[in-house]
């Protein structure tokens, strides 16, 4: 039978607790708490910026509860939106990626376009009501960011800076190591049935160090010999 959870799910703990209180890791309101402070505050990866080469290319992503849009406009820059329609709120972008077929992004559901930079450009009802402007109905943009040819977003409606900006100083100099010109060779994705904590403390802990270190020389192992 599983602990009922206490109204502050964190109260009272320090760094010397061995662990986290185990509703942490199944309380729909401990993971509510989990995007509001981290995942919709903090900078994120999402892809490569090579992976959006072309024009009109875009990648959707999801994050919590907020799927996102990031696109690159006619111009060649990198924008980022909600991916949700003004109107009725519908998805814009229904594929996980691909390539626009025009310079705008049409709404499925009743055909409200907007232009890559996220202006709401035409609205195909007739019976606008009064005093009714496209200007007030833009995306809902979403910050982003590119460091050294990675793709950074950011949810945060009062973002600002860089992703670069908010990393730790203290975990080394990557200078020298030229990560512009690493290219994608093989995507693997895979879905886990866990809360994220379960995922990153299992990588993280160092009494998990020694298989995954055997596993890394492993897979190294296997493409030195490819």
């Amino acid at each position: 039978m599983q602990p009922k959870p206490s109204d502050d799910l964190y109260t009272g703990l320090t760094r010397l607790e061995p662990t986290l209180p185990s509703s942490a890791y199944w309380d729909a309101r401990a993971y509510g708490r989990d995007l509001d402070a981290i995942w919709y505050k903090s900078w994120l990866l999402v892809c490569r910026e090579a992976d959006l080469a072309q024009p009109l290319a875009f990648r959707t992503f999801r994050v919590g509860t907020q799927e996102i849009v990031v696109l690159r406009d006619e111009a060649g820059e990198l924008r980022a939106f909600h991916n949700t329609c003004r109107h009725r709120g519908s998805q814009l972008c229904q594929e996980s990626e691909g390539r626009l077929k025009a310079r705008l992004l049409t709404c499925p559901y009743h055909a409200w376009s907007y232009s890559l930079r996220g202006d709401l450009v035409r609205v195909p009802s007739k019976s606008l009501p009064e005093g009714f402007d496209k200007a007030d109905y833009p995306l809902y943009g979403v910050a982003l960011s590119v460091w050294r040819g990675f793709v950074f977003i950011n949810l945060a409606e009062d973002a600002a800076g860089s992703a670069e900006a908010s990393f730790d100083r203290a975990s080394g100099n990557l200078a020298n190591w030229p990560l512009e010109t690493l290219v994608t060779g093989h995507a693997l994705r895979k879905v886990m049935n866990c809360n994220w904590k379960i995922f990153w403390e299992n990588f993280n802990e160092c009494l998990h160090c020694p298989g995954v270190q055997r596993t890394c020389r492993g897979w190294c192992r296997s493409m030195a010999e490819a």
